[in-house]
């Protein structure tokens, strides 16, 4: 009978071993989710402060437009307007003027005066197509 106790003792230690091993194991588990958890929770924190920023941010920027309304009238629809011709003519004779100077840094662009106006999404003229052929 002493042999029969010897071996249930040893079974017995081996379990014990084996549970200890298994608390170990999920001691290890659950403070590794803690740790996450509180990893989580600040950057809830964080986005939660970032969120209240934005909608500071939000509220400046609204009062600063109602502001500018009350001040200037409400914004106007997007002008139509093409770009007047005294304006494209100015700025034709302004590359004029400095043409010499471009084709001696070598960035020459030569000019075709019956090019067709150059044209935006909105149909509003925005200047002439140049020749970049040489």
């Amino acid at each position: 009978m002493v042999a029969i106790t010897a071996t249930n003792s040893t079974t017995l230690s081996a379990q014990v071993l084996l549970n200890k091993a298994r608390l170990d194991q999920a001691q290890r588990a659950a403070d590794q989710a803690e740790n996450n958890a509180k990893q989580l929770r600040a950057l809830a924190d964080q986005a939660a402060f970032e969120a209240q920023q934005s909608h500071q941010n939000v509220r400046k920027i609204a009062n600063a437009n109602r502001q500018a309304v009350a001040t200037y009238g409400s914004p106007a629809e997007p002008s139509t307007a093409e770009t007047p011709e005294k304006l494209q003519n100015f700025i034709e004779n302004m590359y004029q003027a400095t043409s010499e100077q471009r084709a001696a840094s070598g960035n020459a662009l030569k000019l075709d005066p019956n090019a067709a106006p150059v044209v935006n999404v909105q149909g509003q003229s925005t200047g002439r197509i140049l020749n970049l052929s040489t």
